[in-house]
């Protein structure tokens, strides 16, 4: 059996007949298949389970059913075969959503960031709201959230993806509070979140090499960001993490922050790293390690300006971000043998999911680990390389 494959307009007009009819399982959507024949026709299937019985049910020709409609199609498929939440006809509805959203919005000030806040809002003020704001929430049906959810889809799977994520913890939040039953079904739960490539890139070693050049040589005005940089590879931290960074925080061996994406951690200290905040510290009389030009009192807001120049100065990919050092990090202490468990301590990283995205590996380094598991291979085997 073919493994899934994320299914595009090119890849779909690129493959061929063969002697059998053959079929290609879309990694997107579970269910939507594309049908390849010997004489060339290629057509979209959706298979279901309905009664514990498999059901194929043809959606129609690739000439007349783009990819995203065929996704479409499959999603409304989906969620018409998902089981309807029983209707209470004697129970009025509940709350609004935009009413829930409020409620949820209040709970959560002084727990949540205000950049976290911000950025929720967003979503509610562009998608949540404008589709569900005036639904009471005992109300909303998958069938509903699966056709706003594929629509936004189309344009922004990712965000589609961060949108829903909001919906469900809105609506957990309405079970913990008492606006819906403990038992109320989750109509989010049976849509399946869009796939996502994994981003960023791994520098490699040698790549480093050329950046700590261009760090050594970097002007007067883009100093301080050389440093901030050379920290962010040093430590595997967020650039934000860096860039807000307190001299209260720092200490001897280690760095305690007091505010990061999973709550307070520690980030131990290598010497490159203890030397390199000593010597800023030495000429330091700021509360933040790289404060502001504008006002001192402040941390520095982005170093996006600088990272662009020293970057080109290392000759390094356009596409290469600052965050992309996080993954280098993360990546070569991989490479160096530590695990994915470990590199996720490393990096402050709740789950270790979020760590496997993050574990490129050098070119090199697979080619060196390919050869020693040959070595291994052929002695078993009896033979000499």
């Amino acid at each position: 059996m073919r493994s899934p494959v994320l299914l595009t307009e090119a890849l779909v007009k690129s493959v061929k007949p063969e002697t059998g009819e053959y079929v290609i399982r879309d990694l997107q959507c579970p269910g939507l298949i594309l049908r390849v024949q010997p004489s060339g026709t290629k057509s979209w299937i959706m298979r279901v389970q309905q009664n514990g019985k498999s059901r194929r049910i043809t959606i129609g020709n690739i000439a007349k059913v783009g990819v995203l409609e065929a996704r479409g199609r499959a999603h409304a498929i989906l969620a018409a075969d998902t089981p309807t939440p029983p209707t209470y006809e004697n129970v009025p509805p509940a709350i609004t959503f935009a009413k829930l959203a409020d409620d949820f919005l209040k709970t959560k000030e002084g727990i949540y960031k205000p950049t976290t806040i911000e950025a929720l809002e967003v979503y509610l003020n562009t998608q949540l709201l404008p589709a569900f704001g005036n639904t009471a929430i005992n109300r909303l049906t998958t069938p509903d959230i699966a056709n706003w959810f594929h629509t936004y889809s189309q344009t922004r799977p990712g965000g589609a993806n961060q949108a829903l994520g909001h919906l469900t913890t809105i609506l957990a939040f309405a079970r913990q509070v008492g606006h819906l039953s403990y038992d109320a079904p989750n109509p989010c739960a049976p849509i399946r979140k869009n796939r996502r490539l994994a981003r960023g890139r791994l520098l490699t070693s040698a790549q480093i090499k050329t950046l700590g050049v261009a760090l050594d040589q970097a002007p007067p005005q883009h100093a301080q960001a050389a440093d901030a940089i050379r920290l962010i590879l040093l430590t595997g931290c967020r650039s934000g993490e860096i860039l807000r960074l307190k001299w209260s925080e720092v200490k001897s061996d280690r760095l305690s922050l007091t505010s990061t994406k999973t709550g307070p951690r520690d980030v131990m200290l290598a010497p490159a790293a203890v030397e390199l905040l000593g010597k800023r510290q030495r000429t330091s009389n700021r509360v933040h390690v790289f404060p502001s030009s504008l006002d001192p009192t402040c941390p520095v807001h982005r170093i996006t300006s600088a990272w662009v120049y020293i970057r080109t100065q290392a000759n390094l990919p356009k596409d290469i971000r600052l965050h992309d050092l996080r993954h280098t990090y993360a990546s070569h202490a991989i490479m160096r043998g530590e695990s994915v468990a470990m590199a996720g301590q490393l990096l402050g990283h709740a789950r270790t999911i979020s760590t496997q995205r993050y574990s490129h590996l050098d070119g090199q380094h697979l080619i060196n680990a390919a050869e020693r598991v040959s070595k291994v291979v052929a002695g078993l085997l009896g033979q000499g390389l």
